[in-house]
């Protein structure tokens, strides 16, 4: 019976002692504690909870937040704009005063993207090991925007089911079943057990399987856009258009764009009638260099003049995918495009 009173009597004596210095301690660990699990308050409101770190568990709200977090991190990727061009658009028609020498853009899809090279200036770095549109069949390509990685390996396993559809059927993949396989794989990702969801948005760009039943509804030029929860959405609307003389070009942004730009730069480009593929891709590097201000360029002090560096495609039925660098450099006012 002694030694529980030794002990009763010693601790007596330490929270006699303590009893400032243990309340502060306690107090503190409390504080940092709601701090740190981000407490739900009582009107529903939250700064982030347990549910802000689980991919399968919807928050008070209704939403998932690890996924809202990767749309958002796919909207940060570089930005990305695609102008689709029917066959029967007044884009097309050329004029009598436009130099006979001068090609007109063919029917297809024609995209630009900034390149930016791990964020540095130097012009050492001439790539940085990522394709950035890959081709998955004679007429379907794929970009992306957002995290490099992600989009390699989603492109990656793009080409993989078509070649494995290939194998089994004897034909190219439709674009009904890459879409459909696709955006299966990203939403799985977002229900996985120690996964994350992917952090890049995609661009589908097809072509059109051919004529079909004699008409052109298989020869229309479409983008989709597959985001890391997993959904497709049609971003041009060519084939709501039932008379050939209202189909018209439509303008894809992906990425990093500023809403008021882009709202701007798609009224401009809507109404723009292109005679050459050189204004097309004049029309997208500019409507980048408009929204991408502050990208890093590279620079001459002893010239004066800067350069920026824009991956430019064009997917057509006669051509294919044609992927070429182009330079573009500015010396005070005077501006030159060069193809690398």
């Amino acid at each position: 019976m002694k030694r529980p009173m030794i002990s009763l009597c010693f601790s007596s004596r330490i929270q006699r002692n303590m009893t400032p210095m243990y309340y502060c301690f306690v107090s503190f660990i409390i504080v940092v504690s709601l701090f740190h699990h981000r407490i739900i308050f009582a009107d529903g409101s939250s700064i982030g909870s347990r549910h802000s770190y689980s991919l399968t568990t919807f928050d008070p709200s209704g939403n998932l937040d690890q996924v809202g977090r990767a749309v958002r991190a796919s909207m940060l990727g570089a930005p990305v704009v695609a102008l689709s061009i029917p066959s029967s658009s007044e884009t097309m028609v050329t004029t009598a005063d436009s130099e006979s020498s001068a090609t007109p853009p063919e029917e297809g899809i024609y995209i630009c993207i900034p390149l930016r090279f791990l964020g540095t200036t130097s012009p050492l770095i001439i790539d940085d090991g990522t394709p950035r549109i890959v081709p998955i069949s004679s007429s379907i390509c794929i970009c992306h925007t957002g995290v490099g990685a992600d989009g390699r390996a989603l492109c990656d396993i793009a080409v993989r089911l078509a070649l494995d559809y290939r194998y089994v059927y004897g034909e190219e993949i439709s674009l009904e079943e890459l879409l459909e396989a696709l955006a299966e794989k990203v939403q799985e990702m977002t229900m996985k057990a120690g996964a994350r969801p992917y952090g890049c948005a995609l661009l589908v760009a097809c072509l059109g399987s051919g004529n079909v039943d004699g008409g052109d509804k298989g020869r229309e030029t479409t983008m989709y856009r597959i985001d890391p929860s997993g959904s497709v959405e049609l971003l041009n609307a060519n084939g709501d258009f039932n008379s050939e003389n209202e189909r018209r070009a439509s303008l894809a942004f992906l990425g990093k764009w500023n809403s008021q730009k882009e709202k701007d730069l798609r009224s401009q480009l809507d109404s723009q009638q292109y005679t050459t593929e050189q204004q097309v891709q004049d029309a997208l590097i500019s409507a980048v260099e408009v929204n991408d201000d502050s990208s890093p360029t590279q620079s001459t002090p002893n010239e004066g003049k800067s350069s920026q560096t824009f991956l430019y495609a064009s997917f057509t039925r006669k051509g294919g995918l044609q992927i070429s660098r182009i330079n573009r450099e500015t010396r005070g006012d005077d501006v030159t495009s060069t193809s690398v």
